[in-house]
């Protein structure tokens, strides 16, 4: 299989890498996506299918009083490919990695590409309540394994380096609060923000693919232009 290095490759390892799902393990090879949102699974669908030639199986889970989707891509040539081009297989937060290094170090578009995926899949415009009026940040957040830390908050200062990139500017990566798993082991936030002030630099240069998070920045940036 002889895939380009090109934006839409990095856009699709960004959305492995958020909600989706690598696994290789002997014969099998499987791809799958997840989220609450259809239009989301339809996009990724399109993008897969138009880079692999593969489609995607289309699941609902109406469990736990809400729905959810699931989107399958059965192919071990794929996975392989995509295994290859730096997307973590299996459980990622027991395992480090880092963005791709041909990503990393790609062209504008590319770099683009994979922020506005990974920020899609795991970013989120929020407030808090100051003394004097409301803070408003976009924050992004990963969870890894107490072992493996240090290697996730490397990963969170890789993205931070590539936002600064296009002076956006980030708070320090650091790690949240702790979470523990059903099978008692603790897993810990890694994470980083970006102030409202890199809001119109973060809308133009990177944004989100995201109808919601988009129309709140979106708000947020014509906000800073009144004021």
């Amino acid at each position: 299989m002889l895939i380009p290095l090109s934006p839409e490759l990095a856009r699709i390892c960004a959305d492995i890498t958020g909600d989706g799902h690598l696994q290789l393990q002997g014969w099998r090879g499987l791809v799958s996506f997840y989220s609450k949102k259809i239009e989301h699974i339809q996009s990724m669908d399109e993008r897969f299918q138009k880079l692999f030639g593969v489609k995607g199986r289309v699941y609902v889970d109406n469990r736990y009083g809400r729905t959810r989707y699931k989107l399958f891509f059965i192919s071990k040539q794929a996975a392989k490919f995509l295994a290859h081009a730096g997307v973590p297989a299996g459980n990622k937060t027991n395992q480090p990695f880092n963005v791709p290094n041909w990503i990393f170090k790609g062209t504008n578009k590319i770099q683009q590409a994979y922020l506005c995926g990974i920020f899609t899949a795991e970013g989120s415009v929020f407030s808090t309540r100051k003394n004097n009026g409301v803070r408003w940040r976009i924050g992004i957040e990963m969870y890894k394994s107490l072992q493996y830390k240090h290697e996730g908050l490397s990963y969170m200062n890789q993205l931070k380096q590539m936002l600064e990139r296009r002076d956006i500017h980030c708070s320090p990566a650091r790690f949240g609060r702790k979470n523990q798993r059903k099978d008692g082991s603790y897993s810990i936030a890694t994470k980083l923000d970006i102030e409202a002030s890199s809001f119109p630099q973060f809308y133009q240069n990177v944004g989100f693919d995201d109808k919601e998070k988009t129309e709140k920045l979106f708000q947020q940036v014509n906000s800073l232009k009144k004021s």
